[in-house]
């Protein structure tokens, strides 16, 4: 098990973005986290703390605000073998309602996860004392609960994952990880569905995530900045305003990004001149990158002649993460066969994994010079892509599935569409290209629906009433 390290991050930056009644509210649930927490350290535990980690994402700024405060919070990631993260993969995928790679969650993967797990726990064990919080991320976590557990700790377990209907699929996973969630505390859901099958009301409590406004992601980036990071990265053609943009990184070291080495991927530059539809995502099947494609292929003759669609993720190691280096190339194979017309206004950019705030620099450049931003998952638990590209005020086109119909109110600051109708998508983006106005309009509402419901102070404020419940 390794130690992230994250800086303090100033409560004071956060109260900048609320208004005085989210800003007092703050204050007051500052003073009770104090006193609850008062003597114990808060263990946070992800499975990784990869820049396209979900809980990862939401993690860091939670920590630097609670030492902000004064509390002893501390990060952890899983140290793990390929074998675990395929087993923890198929979990991840059934969650979801999906098979995954098809294959098997019986003794044989049991053992190794039941292994894995232990090793990790020999690691933290004898830090934790008698009174302790600890919140497990994610599947890969849940075995740690029952040694911490035993080790006096309040365990508290934080399921970022989640579908409507999962199906033979879900049932398959949810009855690998029970008799580890028999021994939590509390169980955290995104939304009410999600609950785990076998998990009783009252042990369950839904916190939807947030995103950090201030972080490399989010943080506000004027145009010329934007243009300078989307170009020195390789994503878009054209000279960059600056030859550097500064930044901070989460754990406090100042920085500046620089051009970057050339980008995997297909069809890069983006050219100039032209309108860009962009979808940020990891590269998963869920996320529907390839079915976005044929969307935009079969239905070009909808979208305005000069609109192209650009496909954003990191670029996967495949030793780490062979599933999703598969379906990038799955992605690739597919741009391989459109015809020349159409592969010409699709790009397709796989940016670099070795500085997590590098790559999310890049991230929010390209959703800060995208014409629309989409979001076209087959299924999602979440999707904080979308309310980070709500923050920057860019209007969205999304799939109407998941926490992302708790993030738009369709039509008024997004507009949500069938992920299976690609002609419902190709012409929800035309009407937004074509009505500049009404665009702007959308992108303004969006900022202040993140502002008031998906940033931290809202997240914080739920996490410190469900530690004092699992205290109880």
């Amino acid at each position: 098990m390794r130690t992230i390290d994250v800086a303090p991050l100033p409560l004071s930056d956060l109260e900048s973005h609320l208004d005085e009644v989210a800003t007092r509210r703050l204050r007051d649930g500052v003073a009770a986290a104090r006193n609850l927490l008062e003597g114990r350290t808060v263990w946070t535990i992800t499975p990784t703390s990869a820049a396209a980690s979900g809980p990862a994402e939401i993690v860091a700024p939670l920590v630097g605000y609670a030492l902000d405060i004064g509390v002893d919070a501390r990060w952890l990631v899983l140290d793990a073998p390929r074998e675990f993260n395929t087993i923890a993969a198929r979990l991840h995928a059934g969650i979801h309602g999906d098979r995954g790679d098809g294959g098997k969650l019986a003794e044989k993967q049991r053992d190794i996860y039941e292994h894995v797990i232990a090793s990790n726990a020999e690691n933290i064990v004898d830090d934790i004392r008698d009174g302790d919080v600890v919140i497990l991320h994610d599947p890969p976590t849940a075995g740690l609960a029952k040694a911490l557990k035993a080790a006096g700790a309040a365990v508290i377990w934080r399921c970022h994952l989640g579908a409507q209907d999962t199906g033979d699929a879900g049932q398959r996973a949810w009855a690998f990880l029970d008799r580890y969630l028999e021994e939590v505390d509390l169980v955290v859901v995104s939304r009410p569905n999600y609950r785990p099958p076998f998990v009783e009301p009252e042990r369950c409590v839904v916190i939807a995530p947030s995103i950090n406004p201030d972080s490399p992601k989010n943080r506000v980036l004027d145009l010329d900045e934007s243009w300078s990071v989307a170009r020195l990265a390789g994503v878009f053609a054209g000279e960059p305003p600056f030859d550097a943009v500064a930044f901070v990184h989460e754990d406090g070291r100042p920085d500046a990004l620089r051009e970057l080495p050339t980008l995997a991927g297909a069809g890069l530059p983006v050219p100039q001149g032209v309108r860009v539809i962009a979808q940020v995502s990891r590269w998963d099947r869920l996320k529907g990158a390839k079915e976005l494609i044929d969307a935009f292929a079969d239905n070009v003759a909808t979208l305005p002649a000069d609109a192209h669609l650009l496909l954003v993720g990191p670029d996967p190691d495949p030793e780490r993460d062979a599933e999703a280096a598969a379906v990038l190339g799955e992605v690739l194979d597919r741009w391989d066969l459109l015809p020349e017309s159409v592969a010409s206004r699709v790009h397709i950019a796989a940016v670099p994994m070795h500085d997590r705030d590098v790559n999310a620099m890049v991230v929010n450049a390209v959703q800060r010079v995208a014409d629309v931003v989409t979001q076209r998952s087959l299924v999602e638990a979440f999707g904080l892509p979308v309310a980070e590209a709500m923050w920057k005020k860019a209007p969205v086109v999304a799939s109407a599935v998941g926490g992302i119909q708790d993030q738009i109110d369709d039509g008024v600051d997004g507009v949500l569409v069938d992920p299976a109708d690609g002609a419902a998508w190709a012409q929800a983006v035309a009407d937004v290209l074509r009505f500049p106005e009404r665009a702007h309009d959308m992108g303004l509402a969006a900022h202040e629906s993140v502002r008031r419901e998906f940033l931290p102070d809202r997240h914080l404020l739920e996490l410190v009433d469900a530690i004092a419940g699992a205290l109880e």
